[in-house]
Parts: C-alpha cells; structure tokens; sequence
C-alpha cells in the first residue's frame, strides 16, 4: 500500500533526527576529548525521541484542530430560521441576455463554489443554499425554446457529481454534522430530477423528494422548496391519473383544450381512479399550504405557490368541494404583477435588452394570467373573463392581441395565447 503524505513526513522526521544524532556521535568519537561515546549516544537518541514524541503531539493536536475545523456546523446557514432570498441580488447577478449565456453563469457560479469555497462544512452548507436559491431559476434555462437539453442535463450531472463528492469528504470525517447536509443534496437533486422531467413532458415523474426526511430542514427557503415541489409532485401524480383515466395520452389538461375535455368528461373516470385523484390532489394542497407558512411574504414564492395552489383546486374541484380557486388565483397574479414592479426597479424597464430572467418572470406573471382565462372560458361558466383589468367579451381581436405580453423565448405562453385568441368569440360577457 503506498504510503500517506503524513506518514511520509513522520519517516522523514525520524531518518534526519537519527542521521543528525549518528553525526554527531560520530563527529564526537572522532575528537577524542574524553566524552563517553555511549552515554552520549545514548543521550542523543533520547533527545531524538523526544523531539520525535514532541512532533508527533503537535500533529495530533493540528489534525483534530483541522477535524473541528472543517466538520463544526455551528451557526450555518441551513440552521438560519430567518434566512431568505434575495431576489434583487441574484437578477443583478446574472443578467445574461440569452438561455446559453444565463445557463453558463448559473452553472458556472455553482461550480466555483463546489471546487473553491466549499472547503469546510459551514462553508459547503453556504454553498448548497446558493445551489437552492438558484432552483427557481433553472427552469428559465429548460423552459426556453433555445435550450440545449443534452448540453444542460451533461453539466447538471457534472455539478451533482461535484456536491456528492464534496458530501462524501465531509461524511467520511463527521457523519453527525452531514446530517442537514444530506437532506439538503436530496433535496437538491430531487428538484432538478422533477424539474427535468416535467420539461420532458414525461408525466410519470420520480418520487426522489419523497426520500428527503423534511422535518430536518430547518431554515425557510429549504422548507419551502421542500413543500412547494412534493406538493407538485402529488399534483402531477394526481394529473397523471386523469390521463390514463381517461385515456389522454400527454394531453396539457390545464390547456384551454384540456380544460374542456375534463369538464365534459370528468364523470368518465372510474371510481377507484378518482379516488386516487383526490387523495393525490389533496395531499398536494396540504403541501403547497406548508410551503406558504414557510416562505411568508416572499413575492416570488407566494407567486409559485399561489399558482400551484389555484390549478390544483381548479382540478380537484371538478371531483369534490373545494374552495374556489379563483381568489387563489388572483393572489398568484398579484404576487407575479409585484415581483415584476420590483425587477423594473432594480433593471429598469427592459425592451430589447430585457435580460432573460426577467423575461422568465414575466413569463411567469403571463401564464398566470392566461391560466386564469383558460379556466375560466374552458369551464363556460357563465363568468366574466378578465385580462388585465378588461372584460375580453368588450374587445376586439385587436385589442385583446395589444394588450397580450410576448413570451417569445418560452413557447408554452405564445400557445396559450394563439387558442384563446383563436377562441375569443366564446367569452363570457359580463351580467347585466
């Protein structure tokens, strides 16, 4: 087995201690001046050992320093019960202009931080809070209709592969300490594996959130990420059901089209199905009322939750009583609307050098937006279809096509847009 660089360094301790003490008896000998050769040998060999023993406690000493050092966990960030994200601070960060650009700063900043500021516990627990701060901005990089999916998911595997290593190190010297730090990379993971599949299209999506032990999390944005994706996660295990309930095949079913077929042919699905439905939505709404106790007056998650929240009991409402979704709904484009008041604050009012992430908010505030209408003509409920302040009912197809914000870099926004546009005619009117 070859040799360690400590123990290197001990076997060169103790050759230069018996070299020097052999010279010196030697030299001594040589000069014949009386002194006993042996005692002396003898002395010098203890003097040797004793620098050796000296040297050796000193290495002790420095390595269960080191240990302490770099395993300690006190006062980190992922303990942090007031912690929260800074919005402002991650949009002046990273405003590249396109999807590659954007996706080469995001993962790029992450990996410096695995390889060059993650070299102590409290410093990778920095470190994967970065990484799940970021999490909300990853889907601006694969929603865009520019995305490179094999180049992102190839450094995505990379960057895991760097967190795992890194977990490994700090496992193998203080598996106590890693405790938080393993639930975190869980977490981590199972977000980028649900965020991935969803953009695939692939509905039957991996329970990996299901292995993290939540209760550990401590601080609020890790909690909140927590509740917020396992209650997507139910949500689209439950959707899931309905299409193969219903014989759907990848049918968007909060798509205008959608939205039809599952209001005329919801008592098509079959009892124990339906069961499955509501047990899967239900458990969603409980997690998504979590994360909104977690995130508290945080504008861009009351934004993410709020709409989860709203399609989950638009959906669930079809099967049982449920509270109305519209409110909920309304509270989500609220949210959205603010958030994007601030972005123009910190960027300025974009036009053609709009960066990406806040195309990708603005984005987000649209779709809201268009769900609401999708949901609200799909159901033909007699209600009054409103888009930004204005009764569609009352617009020409101009005017309903000017006041619509272009999303051209995220392509499901560009076909809500064409179906409702195509469909304006069949708006509600308002009463009296």
């Amino acid at each position: 087995m070859r040799p360690t660089r400590a123990q290197l360094i001990y076997m060169l301790v103790i050759l230069l201690i018996l070299a020097a003490a052999i010279i010196a008896s030697v030299w001594i000998y040589q000069a014949r001046q009386g002194i006993d050769l042996v005692s002396f040998t003898v002395s010098m060999v203890s003097f040797g050992i004793s620098l050796l023993a000296l040297f050796i406690a000193l290495q002790t000493y420095i390595s269960i320093d080191s240990v302490y050092k770099i395993s300690r966990m006190d006062g980190n960030i992922l303990d942090n019960e007031h912690y929260v994200t800074s919005v402002p601070e991650l949009l002046k960060r990273f405003q590249a202009l396109d999807e590659p650009s954007l996706q080469d700063a995001l993962f790029s900043s992450i990996e410096m931080k695995l390889k060059r500021e993650s070299a102590t516990a409290v410093d990778f627990a920095d470190t994967l809070q970065y990484m799940v701060d970021l999490i909300v901005l990853f889907p601006a990089v694969f929603s865009a209709s520019a995305v490179d999916r094999k180049r992102y998911q190839a450094r995505m595997n990379a960057l895991l592969a760097l967190a795992d290593k890194r977990k490994a190190v700090l496992s193998s010297v203080n598996k106590g300490a890693a405790i938080q730090i393993n639930e975190v990379v869980k977490l981590f993971k199972g977000v980028v594996t649900y965020q991935r599949l969803v953009a695939e299209g692939n509905f039957k999506v991996h329970g990996e959130l299901l292995d993290v032990r939540g209760p550990i999390l401590r601080n609020p944005v890790t909690r909140t990420v927590y509740h917020n994706y396992l209650g997507l996660y139910y949500n689209k295990k439950g959707m899931h059901r309905i299409r193969e309930g219903l014989q759907l095949g990848q049918m968007d079913l909060l798509s205008l089209e959608g939205v039809e077929t599952l209001t005329r042919r919801d008592a098509e699905l079959a009892p124990e199905c339906r069961e499955e439905v509501i047990m899967y939505l239900g458990a969603a709404l409980g997690q998504f009322d979590k994360a909104l106790d977690a995130c508290g007056e945080d504008d861009m998650w009351l934004g993410f939750i709020h709409y989860n929240q709203a399609r989950t009991l638009f959906v669930l409402g079809q099967f049982i009583n449920v509270d109305d979704w519209q409110p909920v709904m309304d509270n989500a484009i609220r949210a959205r609307s603010q958030l994007n008041h601030l972005i123009r604050e910190v960027l300025g009012q974009g036009g053609p050098e709009t960066t990406h992430l806040q195309a990708f908010f603005l984005y987000q505030e649209e779709l809201a937006r268009l769900m609401k209408l999708n949901f609200l003509v799909g159901k033909a409920a007699g209600e009054p279809a409103i888009y930004r302040g204005h009764d569609m009912a009352e617009l020409s197809a101009d005017q309903f096509e000017g006041l619509l914000t272009l999303c051209a870099r995220f392509p499901q926004v560009p076909r809500y847009q064409q179906e409702l546009s195509a469909r304006r005619v069949q708006f509600a009117t308002s009463p009296g």
